[in-house]
């Protein structure tokens, strides 16, 4: 009898092994590859634990796993210096073909990296990340500030804390910046409204140039900047991060500190708190002070959010305010003394060194409230939405007779009020195939009210747009297309002799972007383009009067026309065996009926004083330029990095050069490493930088002549040390070690003081593990 039930067994078992042979003639072919470099893995060991097969990649990173069982079955990928990779894969009848993307350890020194660069590879835009390290050494600057690591990017400032970015020539309305996902609306129509965010709450920057894609709105022409916050932790366990530093110039200081966590018993719940606080004195140039450049900041935000299985829900707030000092010496009683501080080496007014912030100065306060939803199911997709509110109330104070009270004090000379409601709906189907797309809507209610001097009058916005994205992915090639339509009512109330006149204005288009992407084995190649459009904004339509904190006298043209622009670039990536990576874009932007703010002579003076003058006009105009960045491994503790770029601007109907364009500029460093051993190294780095002067403006164009040519040297020390378990970083630095004498064309300050001198800083980065973190479910 024991025989027998042996026998059956055995029977039963070949029977069953039979017919799974039939099912195991499947081929799974893989493709890995660095989520950095792009460039393939070599002897990674990848294998299939339940069907106890697996084979090691070649040069190219390319294996195969041979007579393989159809179903679902987990892969498992390991290599020395990257993350193990552990996902479900479905095995089906034939050849399955798969591309695997490795991270790179963190404490693993590989090859080399374009600074404050990096390229998303997998993605058809090109995207520039500030994170880590890069975001670390700018933290208590500005966004502006912050952004110019990224090539091709620059500073439009006034004085030492008001900046906003420029990418490719273009600013302020001209580049969405995404705070939180949500676009941030205060009045930064301003060249000098700088936006009201606090750098430290942002865990990566990143930079989208170009009309690469047109999901975020049909008026990005210059680019996209996005501050993604860090995510709610996905942990048991509370944790803080203290971030502060100090600087020598202006005897600043800024400081940041953030808790974040979950407890056990609170399943899925996680939450979020962040403060900041900055203060900064009189800075000083070479050879003297800066009368009334002072600041003051104090910032705070909250977050908490809830997940169970497939659905999300996150609520945000943010409170930034901030006292910004306007520097005394641009401001003037009368034309004579306007023009002989124009031609003047110093400011007419001097002064030493004060933390008092004094009058001409303004008050910004901006608060953000933000709730988000989402549901995803495996089976359908992701739905996704976000309403916001934003209040932005911005004072400029100033010393005149009209804004002086009868108790000595004086009232703002401007006061705005803007009101913005925000509403985004979006769906994102399960992927098919090598597809996936997404649909979605935006739409925003915006009132601004304005008290005292009349410079904008009082407007009521309203827009809604609908956007279609699909993306096609097959092995090298990746293409995505996008289409957008936007319409954009506003009306405006202001008094016109006597009278209260009440206007309307209505302005609609299409949009469409596309981006192709193909990989070769060293090289990566992207092609973007697209044709967008941007709608006149209040300021200039209607804008008269002296604009305070800029110190300029502005005139708008209610005749101006809708922008429409047609963008393309092309970039080439390339990886030479983890020695050598860089990367080159040329790219040209025609944009028709282009708004440009232009200085118009001479200046004028008013009751407040004597200002230039500037009046917004339209034109045709070609852009074309082109960046590049360098990496090179000299040895293996010595890097050396070079970047540059160029870009050419010009006013086809009158065929001069535009004015405000940003001049070439040049820039290297050496990084080389002093020590490294397990989790702590210390890094020394000097970089030089040259800017070109702006000759393509012609001198009788503007009030002053374009400042000259300048060289600038920064060194730094930069460490990641481990102590008690937590990695504490540090950074210590001298910029403008030569206490260089320069002007810069990008600052309106330019015409009435140099840039400040030299800054010795430290920057200090210290995590605390408050409770015990362990991974938890929230199924």
């Amino acid at each position: 009898m024991k025989k027998l039930f042996a026998l059956a067994a055995m029977l039963t078992f070949a029977l069953f092994a039979y017919s799974q042979q039939e099912n195991c003639r499947a081929t799974l072919h893989l493709k890995i590859v660095d989520a950095a470099s792009g460039l393939g893995i070599e002897d990674v060991t990848a294998y299939l634990p339940q069907q106890q097969k697996g084979n090691h990649s070649n040069q190219m990173g390319e294996l195969d796993i041979t007579e393989l069982c159809t179903g679902d079955y987990l892969l498992i990928c390991k290599h020395l210096n990257h993350e193990e990779r552990k996902e479900v894969i479905q095995i089906r009848e034939g050849k399955n073909v798969k591309t695997v993307y490795m991270t790179c350890h963190t404490d693993t020194l590989h090859g080399i990296t374009i600074k404050g660069a990096r390229l998303h590879w997998e993605a058809t835009q090109v995207i520039h990340k500030i994170q880590d390290k890069d975001l670390f050494v700018s933290q208590g600057l500005s966004l502006g500030k912050a952004l110019e690591k990224v090539n091709g990017v620059y500073n439009l400032s006034t004085g030492n804390h008001i900046s906003k970015p420029i990418i490719r020539g273009l600013h302020s309305n001209r580049v969405l910046i995404l705070n939180n996902e949500i676009r941030q609306e205060g009045q930064q129509w301003g060249n000098e409204h700088a936006p009201e965010i606090d750098q430290f709450i942002a865990k990566s920057i990143e930079v989208v140039k170009g009309a690469q894609t047109i999901k975020h709105g049909s008026d990005v022409i210059g680019g996209v900047v996005l501050v993604q916050p860090k995510p709610l932790q996905q942990i048991q366990g509370i944790e803080a991060e203290v971030n502060t530093g100090i600087m020598s110039n202006g005897r600043a200081s800024a400081s940041s500190l953030l808790v974040e966590g979950r407890r056990q018993e609170w399943k899925g719940l996680a939450w979020r708190l962040q403060g900041t606080f900055k203060k900064a004195g009189n800075a000083k140039t070479s050879d003297y002070f800066l009368k009334n450049t002072g600041m003051q900041e104090m910032n705070y935000s909250a977050a908490v959010g809830y997940q169970k299985k497939g659905f999300n829900i996150e609520l945000f707030h943010s409170f930034f305010n901030t006292d910004i000092a306007i520097f005394a010496g641009s401001h003037i009683g009368n034309l004579s003394d306007l023009y002989q501080a124009f031609n003047a080496e110093r400011p007419l007014d001097s002064s030493g060194f004060t933390y008092k912030i004094d009058l001409p100065y303004q008050r910004v306060l901006h608060r953000l409230s933000k709730v988000s939803a989402s549901w995803q199911a495996d089976d359908f997709g992701t739905l996704k939405f976000i309403y916001a509110y934003q209040n932005n109330i911005r004072k400029e104070f100033d010393r005149n007779i009209v804004a002086l009270q009868p108790d000595g004090s004086y009232k703002p000379s401007l006061h705005f009020e803007l009101n913005t409601q925000h509403f985004h709906l979006s769906f994102e189907p399960k992927p098919e195939k090598k597809m996936v797309g997404e649909i979605g809507m935006d739409g925003m209610i915006q009132s601004n009210e304005y008290y005292g001097s009349y410079f904008i009058p009082n407007f009521q916005k309203s827009t809604v747009g609908g956007y279609l994205t699909e993306k096609w992915h097959h092995h090298a090639f990746s293409l995505e297309v996008g289409l957008r339509y936007d319409l954009n009512h506003f009306e405006i109330q202001k008094w016109e002799n006597n009278q209260l006149i009440d206007r309307r204005h209505q302005y609609s288009g299409m949009a469409a972007s596309a981006a192709l992407r193909y990989q070769f084995p060293f090289i990566t190649l992207h092609l973007n383009g697209g044709s967008t459009w941007r709608a006149p904004f209040v300021n200039e339509l209607y804008s008269y009067g002296v604009h305070h904190s800029a110190a300029s006298f502005e005139i708008g043209d209610s005749t101006v026309v809708p922008e429409r622009s047609y963008n393309a670039s092309l970039t080439m990536d390339f990886n030479y065996q983890n020695n050598i990576e860089g990367e080159v874009t040329l790219y040209n932007n025609y944009i028709k009926n282009f708004i440009n703010m232009t200085p118009v002579l001479p200046a004028t003076l008013t009751i407040r004083g004597a200002f230039p003058t500037f009046q917004f006009m339209q034109t045709d105009v070609n852009m074309f330029g082109m960046e590049f960045s360098v990496t090179k491994a000299l040895y293996a503790t010595l890097h050396a990095h070079l970047k540059g770029n160029l870009l050419l601007a010009r006013d086809i109907k009158r065929g001069a050069y535009l004015f405000g364009m940003p001049p070439a500029r040049f820039e290297t460093d050496l990084d080389y490493t002093l020590f490294k051993k397990d989790q702590n190294n210390v890094h020394f780095v000097m970089n030089a930088s040259y800017t070109f002067k702006q000759f393509l403006v012609p001198t009788a164009a503007d009030y002053v002549p374009a400042p000259p040519a300048y060289f600038l040297l920064q060194s730094e020390l930069l460490a990641d040390w481990r102590f008690a378990k937590q990695t504490v970083r540090m950074n210590l630095g001298v910029s403008n070690i030569l206490n260089t004498r320069y002007r810069d064309y990008l600052n309106r300050n330019r015409y009435f003081a140099n840039e400040s001198g030299r800054n010795i800083y430290i920057r200090i980065s210290i995590p605390i593990t408050i409770s015990k973190q362990t991974k938890i479910s929230n199924n």
